[in-house]
């Protein structure tokens, strides 16, 4: 009964803080090789959840997990955005990521690049509207 009680309370964000409700919990991406394809967005900066033969997760920041799933068809596209549009574009070109030319913006600047599954990038400078 507590429990439910403290879910009730927490369902809802108090007057001070104005986040948002919602955020996205997991976006799925299918993948050849879940483990490998986890790897690469690891050492691009995002966090490590759990390798599982079949499937892997991985973290971005404000909580949201990419999960891979393994043996299934298919090429996806993923829209991020990070704070520091430069040094991510660095960062990919080194990762053979064949990142585009920044197109400078507004609301942000954004390239494209590519994982190496080939799946989709689309990053973008941040243009969140306050606390995330």
């Amino acid at each position: 009964m507590q429990a439910v009680q403290n879910r009730k309370q927490n369902a809802r964000p108090s007057e001070e803080d104005n986040r948002p409700r919602f955020s996205i919990g997991h976006i799925s991406v299918p993948a050849a090789a879940s483990d490998e394809l986890a790897d690469f967005y690891i050492s691009l900066g995002m966090r490590p959840v759990a390798k599982m033969g079949r499937m892997a997760i991985v973290e971005l920041r404000g909580g949201t997990h990419i999960v891979f799933h393994a043996g299934q068809a298919g090429v996806s596209t993923l829209d991020l955005m990070v704070d520091d549009i430069d040094e991510t574009h660095a960062l990919l070109a080194a990762h053979d990521g064949a990142p585009s030319a920044i197109t400078r913006g507004n609301p942000h600047d954004s390239f494209t690049a590519t994982d190496p599954e080939g799946n989709a990038l689309t990053i973008h400078s941040s243009h969140a509207m306050g606390p995330v």
